[in-house]
């Protein structure tokens, strides 16, 4: 019997978990983390067939480098380009750009010169949630999401 695709080489997202326990357990700086997400990043741009399928490697990979920058606590050199990156690329959905606002907000610690860009994208970012009905599921998760990252962000809104 043939073996099917999925039996010949993992998914992408099966190769990104893959990928992240073996820089986990290797205890890896984010330096080898952006490194081999990069090379993954090549390797899956070259399998896409469609240009949405390649514009949703950069976005998942540009997002995945972004939080790693976030956790590394890096400073806005860093985590400023991959922001601006996926900005460029743009969200491929709203629990991207939560997600994405909600850590700009919540490091803002590192890089206030960046707060009113950050919070106008969070009013944003709420703006848009908001605007979901109120049956869907996901609305309330975003909302707490972006509740959280307001309640801990430590460089409080600018004023207008």
């Amino acid at each position: 019997m043939e073996p099917t695709g999925r039996e010949r080489s993992p998914s992408f997202g099966r190769e990104i978990d893959l990928l992240f326990l073996a820089l986990i357990e290797a205890k890896a700086p984010y330096e080898d983390y952006r490194r081999e997400l990069l090379k993954l990043e090549k390797r899956w741009l070259q399998r896409a067939k469609t240009p949405a399928q390649r514009l949703a490697v950069q976005q998942t990979i540009a997002k995945t480098i972004l939080t790693e920058a976030y956790g590394g606590r890096l400073a806005w050199k860093e985590f400023g380009r991959w922001l601006r990156r996926l900005q460029q690329l743009g969200f491929r959905d709203l629990g991207m750009r939560v997600h994405v606002t909600c850590i700009y907000v919540q490091a803002l610690h590192l890089f206030p010169r960046q707060a009113r860009e950050a919070w106008a994208m969070l009013e944003d970012t709420e703006r848009r949630v908001r605007r979901l009905r109120r049956a869907r599921p996901l609305r309330q998760e975003h909302l707490e999401s972006i509740s959280h990252a307001k309640k801990v962000a430590r460089v409080p809104r600018p004023p207008p």
